[in-house]
């Protein structure tokens, strides 16, 4: 470990002018959390969404180290957190925020690294993946040596946020009739932030609008897409279903994996995805997409 408090066993060596059998001199590192919006750049440090961090301390290979947490209170204030240990020049700090009940976080041990996973989706009723919540992330490699000021390790909204809207369903019929799902080709995140492969299926209810749109209650968080992927290991798969009345499954009644242009559907990180399938008789079946800011709800044109 490279953390660490020196006992008074580990000082006896030192107590005389032979230093030989001393332990290696600690050394301090001061660290800054900020917290910036994903995609305007706004700087929400002092806002206290992020909550409180945890910073996990890896060594320069990407082997688990140590760990410290800072609370909410001090990232609002800029207080640097201290980062004790030794031979700290280009190790790396993985740092989290907001990672509550939504998933499973895999908190480090010996023998850990940068590569294993460090967040799950959690499996509800053996069937359906749980909605994560709104983590926070960032990366740090510290500096080949002591600074004269904190460094700085920016976090920004891990996951990606979907809102789905189905046109030309048949309205006659009450929301709870239908319902949401989107299958994604990850189900967590490794140390470093990278989408881990493991297929997650989350489902969403929805409700009718006053012009018979069907549309998913509110915005909801997905593990993001990764942008490195190829499109056939990304595929992101969005499906409407009809709950059964009297057959043995669910009716599917449509599917989307791309839009009008054939491009296919992607879950970018800290944005919000707005999706329009329209099976009305006049469009056939038209799918389209509008990228919006994390707090931003896209308004579908209607007729």
């Amino acid at each position: 470990m490279l953390g660490g408090i020196l006992t008074a066993s580990l000082m006896v060596g030192c107590i005389r002018e032979d230093r030989s059998d001393c332990p290696p001199t600690l050394e301090t590192r001061s660290v800054v959390v900020k917290v910036m919006d994903s995609v305007g750049g706004r700087d929400i440090t002092e806002s206290g969404e992020a909550g409180g961090a945890e910073l996990y301390l890896f060594t320069r290979e990407g082997d688990y180290a140590g760990h410290v947490a800072i609370t909410n209170d001090d990232i609002m204030r800029h207080v640097p957190v201290r980062i004790l240990g030794r031979d700290l020049d280009d190790c790396w700090l993985s740092v989290w925020t907001n990672t509550g009940t939504g998933q499973q976080f895999h908190v480090p041990d010996e023998g850990v690294g940068l590569e294993d996973r460090a967040v799950s989706l959690i499996v509800n009723d053996g069937e359906y993946h749980g909605i994560p919540d709104n983590m926070f992330f960032g990366r740090l490699q510290l500096a080949s040596s002591v600074g004269t000021v904190p460094e700085v390790v920016t976090v920004m909204r891990k996951n990606a946020r979907m809102h789905i809207t189905v046109r030309g369903l048949d309205a006659a019929f009450p929301g709870e009739r239908y319902y949401f799902t989107v299958r994604t080709p990850d189900d967590g995140y490794d140390f470093n932030g990278n989408p881990m492969t493991g297929e997650a299926t989350v489902r969403s209810a929805g409700m009718f609008d006053v012009y018979g749109d069907f549309s998913t209650t509110e915005a909801f968080n997905v593990i993001h897409t990764d942008p490195n992927a190829s499109s056939e290991d990304n595929k992101v798969t969005v499906c409407v279903y009809e709950k059964s009345v009297s057959r043995a499954a669910d009716r599917l009644v449509v599917s989307a994996v791309v839009d009008d242009d054939g491009t296919p559907i992607s879950l970018p990180m800290g944005q919000t995805v707005n999706l329009l399938i329209d099976i009305s008789e006049n469009a056939g079946l038209s799918v389209r997409t509008e990228i919006t800011p994390w707090n931003e709800i896209y308004q579908w044109e209607s007729w």
